[in-house]
């Protein structure tokens, strides 16, 4: 082969070679450029999502007003033709409920409306035409064909104002009666405009079901139809999303490039994100054209990429790094908030409740006096743990400012109290400087002022190693009311004081300043951030003055109105008051001639209740459902019915609204109070609003359920008795110490046995929870199964309340998650979570039973039960089944404990004993009958 030959070939080779090599780094970068293209694509995908997901949010939140205001008013004017009520007090209502939607929505309604018993009524005081006919109105037309639900009403001209307005109805059970709101669409489409504020080329769109522009960032557009327009922008966004039904979709429309993301509303209605991307497109393109042309360059070629790679991986990381940071801090938020209540309220009751049990025992007036002092103090160290969570309520602007009267004096000996043995134990002087003048009685948030103070006290005492901390107290005339004042508290100190550059640092959260220095101090630094914000929302600020090494003041002129100008005068005389007061005697009483209803489906809750009434005397019939206890209703009379809120088929409300729906019951006006174990913020006004007379949240505390049973009970049935003075029982020492092993179970046994009355009740109680505790897995296993979700959020309320009120408070936290997560119909974190919590649950019953639940007695050993014995004993059965009477069935089957039911009726025997235990007094029965009849 000639060199010329062997030239070309390898030319062609290097050639090949070549070409082979650019087209490789030509692909590279061709497929980096397309994978560059689809991260700039889901960047702005999460852009439009975001944007997308706050304004349906503002636009649900807007609409779910008007659905919301109809709930609450048809329920309230259901109740109110339900009583007979007349038309007046009715269209009172509607006047009352009209100012409320004003005072939420001003200019956004016209108030609430409707034809309601016949007669068309009118909250905003509109007087319609002669030939107004409600009934020919969309609004009451698309109600009664909703038939219960809330209906909402496309936009339509109101007749009032002339305004384009959407309405929100329903009909009431009369099937006849309608209630209606309006909102405007003008605050709609304000926040359509909010939304894209400063996007150029971007849109915010609502359509109606018809896909008719109900509001538009471009306000031109209203009114248009989509769905039928040819040619148009509108038509070619129409037209893509009805080709892909997915939540977001690209668009080209006239050389321009477009992201939607689509966001279904709560009434049917569609929320369109547009976003012009053709920039950010466009901005891709030149940098591939240009990298290909130079693709000829192998070492431009891989520093492109490589730059460009691990740009991309630095900024990926970061922005990964970012959000994991964020998400565990917004974690670590939450789990310390929603730990916060129970890990500290645990060990303040259990003092306050040891601290109870001296004050009604001890006969020393000093006892007495530090007692009071104890309960003083714990009371306002409770309210600090609660509103540890304002940290929370703040940052999201939910914190409210709640005005009372109060004393300034009783305040001021309780902040005293509280302060005093604290400095003292760091051997520093408390001085008080009070103005005697200052006015004594007041109206403000005392829970707020009182947090306040006692922030600036205890970081006054933490800081402070010798020396004082000298509170001050006075006033000024506020200018801006004649019937107020400027209340002037401020507390110095002689501690470490701090420098100027540091002051800033208090007002941060979580900021603790000189962190070396005060490391022995104990804080999580929230306490001033939060005095600044509480400060804030009732009109004043935090005053600072420090000297560093010398000491600081800490102070605030705080608004206050002036009930009457009685003066505070002087503090001794204040303090005399408190240690001369008698101490309070608990007064304790029977009712022997009394009879309650308990309905609740958990039979340990049950158990609980008569356990605590059991010492009145009262006559205490159960019922394990609603419709049971309706039935029970019907046949007795009782002075007092009290309700579980959370049951199956039937819950509480409903339950009551039945009974009351029933004119010829006896029990009709017989008052009722609502048991939940949901003891948050507005669960007792929900209670008292659904028509209950009463309400007291679960774990039942003894004392309230005293309270409220004197309260509702006729006087002539309340026999005033002394208490019983508590003596040590041995019997009784001997099963505590026995329980006491529970505790290796994390069982709160002093918890348990407060809620169940007595060490002997909670043995019961314990008993019951290792019978049952099987079946109640069984049944949330077949609802978690079978995705029956609200059987499964009740049943496993149902488990919480056991699972707290044995003391078993890990568990009930287990529960309470999985019922939240059933409310919100979170099967996901349910088919995670189920089987771990059933296992823990199962886990509890064998070391249970085998502390609690004696052992059999030899079958051997015990005396048989002959046929005339038996037939006695079922004869006594049926007898308390027909009463209702649990008590004496719970004796008889202790008692026959020790006797050997004759073979042939052991399993009657199981089942009468089964059926007991559960309250079914008719199935009792029902197999008594059958025994009789041979069957």
């Amino acid at each position: 082969m000639t060199e010329g030959k062997k030239n070309k070939q390898y030319n062609i080779v290097n050639f090949i070679a070549a070409a082979v090599i650019i087209l490789f780094f030509t692909g590279v970068i061709v497929a980096y450029y397309y994978m560059l293209q689809k991260a700039t694509r889901s960047n702005i995908v999460k852009s439009v999502e975001l944007n997308a997901g706050s304004a349906a949010d503002r636009i649900d939140s807007y609409l779910s007003t008007g659905v919301d205001t109809i709930q609450l008013s048809a329920y309230a004017l259901e109740s109110m033709i339900k009583e007979g009520r007349s038309n007046s007090d009715m269209l009172d209502y509607m006047f009352t409920q009209t100012d409320a939607v004003f005072e939420l929505l001003p200019e956004s309604s016209t108030g609430l409306y409707g034809l309601v018993n016949g007669e068309y009524m009118d909250g905003g005081g509109w007087i319609p035409d002669d030939d107004y006919d409600p009934k020919d109105r969309p609004w009451y037309k698309q109600a009664i064909t909703d038939a219960g639900k809330v209906a909402v009403v496309d936009p339509y001209i109101d007749a009032q104002t002339g305004e384009v307005m959407i309405t929100f109805a329903k009909m009431l059970y009369d099937k006849s009666s309608v209630i209606a709101v309006d909102l405007s669409m003008e605050r709609l489409q304000e926040i359509t405009e909010e939304a894209m504020t400063g996007e150029e080329g971007s849109f915010e769109i609502v359509l109606d079901r018809s896909f008719n522009v109900i509001a538009h960032s471009d306000r031109n557009e209203v009114g248009k139809s989509y769905k039928n327009e040819k040619g148009t922008f509108g038509a070619a966004v129409m037209d893509a999303y009805l080709g892909n039904k997915i939540n977001y979709f690209s668009l080209e429309y006239n050389g321009t490039e477009y992201i939607v993301y689509a966001i279904p509303l709560e009434n049917s209605w569609l929320c369109l994100s547009v976003n012009d991307a053709t920039d950010d497109y466009r901005g891709l393109r030149r940098p591939l054209i240009l990298t290909v042309l130079a693709a000829v360059t192998f070492i431009t070629i891989v520093m492109i990429i490589t730059v460009n790679s691990a740009k991309k991986n630095r900024l990926t990381r970061k922005l990964e790094l970012e959000t994991e940071s964020a998400v565990a801090a917004n974690k670590a938020k939450s789990d310390f908030l929603s730990n916060m209540s129970h890990e500290i309220r645990t060990p303040i009751n259990a003092i306050l409740g040891m601290n109870e049990m001296i004050l009604r025992e001890s006969i020393s007036d000093s006892i007495r006096d530090y007692s009071n002092s104890i309960r003083s103090a714990g009371k306002t160290l409770l309210g600090l743990i609660n509103d540890i969570l304002d940290f929370s309520k703040i940052e999201e602007g939910k914190l409210e400012i709640i005005p009372v009267d109060y004393d300034l004096a009783k305040t001021l000996r309780e902040l005293v109290a509280m302060i005093r043995k604290r400095a003292e134990d760091k051997g520093l002087a408390l001085e008080l400087d009070f103005d005697g003048k200052t006015p004594r009685h007041l109206r403000g948030d005392e829970i707020r002022v009182k947090q306040i103070i006692t922030y600036i006290l205890t970081n006054a005492v933490k800081y402070t190693e010798k020396g004082s901390v000298t509170l001050k107290v006075g006033f000024e005339k506020d200018p801006g009311d004649q019937k107020g004042i400027l209340l002037n508290v401020f507390v110095k100190d002689t501690g470490i004081g701090i420098r100027p550059e540091d002051i800033k640092k208090l007002f941060m959260k979580f900021e603790r300043i000189e962190e070396e220095r005060n490391r022995n101090v104990e804080g999580t630094g929230l306490g001033i951030n939060i005095t600044e914000n509480l400060l804030g929302l009732m009109g004043s600020h935090l005053l600072v003055e420090s000297t560093y090494g010398k000491g600081s003041t800490f102070g605030f002129k705080l608004p206050q109105r002036v009930l009457d100008w009685t003066e505070l005068g002087d503090y001794n005389d204040i303090e005399n008051e408190s240690s001369g007061a008698e101490p309070e005697k608990k007064k304790c009483f029977t009712a022997p001639a009394a009879t309650v209803l308990a309905v609740d489906d958990n039979q340990v809750n049950l158990m609980v209740f008569e356990s605590l009434l059991k010492r009145t005397q009262m006559k205490i019939d159960t019922a394990k459902s609603g419709d049971d206890g309706i039935a029970m209703t019907r046949r007795k009379k009782y002075d007092i019915i009290f309700l579980d809120y959370m049951m199956p088929r039937k819950n509480g409300i409903e339950t009551l609204h039945e009974l009351k729906a029933e004119a010829a019951n006896q029990n009709v006006n017989t008052p009722t109070v609502c048991l939940t174990a949901n003891a948050v913020r507005g669960a007792k006004e929900e209670c008292l609003r659904a028509g209950f007379d009463g309400y007291i949240s679960k774990p039942v505390d003894p004392d309230e359920l005293d309270d409220m049973i004197r309260s509702f009970l006729p006087k002539n049935k309340i026999v005033e008795a002394e208490c019983e003075e508590v003596h040590a029982d041995p019997a009784d020492e001997e099963l505590r110490a026995r329980l006491e092993k529970l505790k290796e179970l994390q069982l709160d046994v002093d918890a348990g046995i407060k809620n169940s009355g007595n060490a002997e009740g909670y043995k019961t109680l314990l008993e019951v929870f290792c019978r049952s505790v099987d079946q109640k897995i069984e049944e949330l296993n077949a609802s978690c199964s079978e995705e029956k979700i609200d059987d499964y959020t009740i049943k496993v309320h149902a488990l919480k309340s056991t699972a707290r009120i044995i003391g078993a408070e890990h568990l009930s936290r287990e529960a309470e998650l999985l019922e939240n997560a059933g409310k919100g119909k979170d099967i996901d974190y349910i088919s995670r979570h189920h089987a771990q919590a059933m296992k823990e649950f199962a886990a509890l019953k064998g070391p249970i039973a085998a502390v609690v639940i004696p052992d059999e007695i030899p079958e051997a050993e015990k005396d048989d039960a002959g046929e005339t014995m038996m037939t006695d004993v079922f004869a006594e059965i049926r007898s308390a089944a027909e009463d209702m009477d649990c008590q004496t069935l719970e004796q008889i089957f202790k008692e026959m404990h020790k006797y050997r039911v004759p073979e042939d009726e052991t399993e009657l025997w199981e089942k009468l004993k089964g059926a007991s235990e559960r309250y079914e007094y008719d199935r009792i029965l029902e197999l008594l009958d059958s025994m009789k009849s041979g069957k």
